[in-house]
């Protein structure tokens, strides 16, 4: 039923919203359905990555309780949250060993199973260190998901529906993170590990039936198997048809291997366009991470426990959470269509604004000792509103983009110095919240999170350019003159053919 739905749903949004730049090949002819299946199918990965990023929340009550059956310290929930995002950084690392090797569909496979030995590891836990170690294990599946999956929508959709696949990421994590937060806060301690590890091997069993990315199949030399996965990603049966986008993907390839006389990851600082890329890819992830998005959503009920609102924290929690699911559907209608460097700004800056007002109402509550029940719905409010404006933009274009800028051979590099930098920032931020609540105020945290969001806003507005309604190819022939010319030869001498 749910990928029927958003099957659906978004093809429907694909055919409306189209915004006119396509191939020269008229993408009427064939049918996008199996680009939004396929598409929806893998994201169920990050629906699993989801309950463990809602874990802790629901969680920490119960493992700090004197009913739980081993003593938790504060201390230990500190590392507890925040060895997640050690794993992720090892991911990281991990996933560019193999996804140019075994391709980008069994790189999530693989990748996926230390997350269902975690998942294990805290359902059958004796001591603090089984939580250690599956939350490590949870993180280094994270980063395959996001990492594989930014490659993989990127590569098997066409340019006007890119940003609705790549979106698809937001919407499924979403969607997860609503389900095990309400389960969390209805549910017990031991219905909540067991449907969390549920998803995920649901995930694993439809992931073999998937099609992998004809860019890989070109990649390892294999046309017709590309030519093959390509007709059925485009629902066309008659592989003429699709012969000039093969010829066009090809030629971006072979380029990116003629000119290639270094590793993958050296080229990312000897080529100028890179170099570029990595400047963008970092401002945009620190704009995106320094937001405080992942203490919010690790902390978010202790957060809202001290509004001393009539809702109870939980519920808010839901709230919060359960905005973010239809936020995410309506970002496919217009994410293709917007132009996504002013889409960025726009909304990094104004979830700076709704940042610095939980704040202030910090700031009122404990430095000026005020009395704040009149505006006790204004953390949730402004949390909640944070969250439509980080999923409207900041928070889903990092990932369309890590799939746009790179070329083929240094994609995955590139992905893997994404992803160490966002774990970076995310083992820094969950594990300096609480030491930086006590010593300065958790105003001042907030505020912190404000400025440096603003200010990423700023910046890359400056740096970054258009590629809304690109193709691949044109977005790395934009960046290399010498690619640009031989795919405007390829495009004139096929149309002289036609002729």
């Amino acid at each position: 039923m749910k990928i029927l739905f958003f099957q659906n749903c978004f093809s429907n949004f694909g055919r409306r919203f189209n915004n006119g730049k396509v191939n020269e090949q008229s993408q009427s002819e064939g049918s996008q359905t199996q680009q939004y299946l396929a598409a929806v199918c893998a994201c169920t990965t990050l629906a699993a990555c989801a309950s463990y990023h809602a874990w802790s929340s629901p969680a920490i009550p119960h493992l700090t309780s004197k009913k739980f059956k081993f003593s938790v310290t504060d201390k230990q929930i500190v590392w507890i949250v925040s060895l997640y995002n050690i794993g992720d950084i090892f991911g990281a690392l991990l996933n560019p060993l193999f996804i140019d090797r075994i391709g980008r569909k069994n790189t999530l496979f693989l990748l996926s199973l230390p997350s269902l030995i975690g998942w294990g590891l805290i359902i059958f836990a004796q001591n603090n260190i089984y939580f250690y170690i599956a939350r490590f294990l949870g993180g280094i599946s994270q980063a395959s998901a996001f990492n594989s999956l930014s490659i993989y929508l990127t590569e098997i959709s066409e340019n006007n529906i890119r940003g609705i696949l790549v979106n698809m990421m937001q919407v499924s994590f979403y969607i997860g993170l609503f389900i095990f937060t309400t389960i969390g806060a209805f549910a017990s301690y031991e219905i909540l590990n067991y449907s969390s590890v549920s998803l995920l091997i649901i995930f694993l069993v439809i992931l073999p039936f998937l099609p992998e990315t004809p860019y890989f199949y070109l990649l390892k030399g294999k046309k017709d198997d590309a030519m093959k996965c390509l007709m059925k990603l485009r629902g066309i049966s008659s592989s003429d048809k699709l012969e000039p986008e093969i010829r066009e993907m090809k030629l971006v390839i072979e380029e990116d291997k003629k000119n290639t006389k270094t590793y993958a990851f050296l080229e990312l600082f000897t080529k100028s366009y890179n170099r570029k890329g990595l400047l963008i890819m970092f401002f945009m992830r620190t704009t995106m991470m320094f937001s405080g998005i992942i203490c919010i959503i690790a902390y978010a009920e202790d957060i809202l426990s001290q509004n001393n609102l009539s809702l109870k924290p939980g519920i808010q929690v839901m709230i919060l959470n359960g905005i973010a699911l239809p936020a995410s559907l309506c970002t496919g209608l217009f994410i293709d269509k917007i132009n996504r460097r002013i889409l960025f700004s726009a909304t990094s800056m104004l979830g700076s604004f709704c940042l610095g007002s939980v704040g202030l109402f910090f700031f009122l509550k404990y430095y000026l000792m005020t009395e704040t029940s009149s505006i006790a719905w204004l953390p949730v409010v402004a949390l909640t509103l944070f969250q439509i404006v980080f999923i409207s933009g900041f928070g889903i274009i990092p990932h369309i983009s890590i799939g746009e800028l790179f070329s083929i051979k240094v994609k995955s590099s590139a992905a893997c110095l994404g992803r160490i930098l966002v774990s970076i920032i995310n083992f820094a931020t969950t594990a300096g919240y609480k030491p930086l609540n006590n010593s300065f105020g958790i105003y001042t945290t907030f505020w912190i999170f404000a400025s440096l969001t603003f200010v990423g806003s700023l910046v890359t507005y400056w740096i970054t350019p258009n590629t809304t309604g690109m193709t691949l190819e044109e977005i790395q022939a934009m960046q290399n003159p010498e690619l640009e010319n031989k795919l405007n030869l390829e495009r004139k001498s096929r149309r002289n053919e036609n002729i």
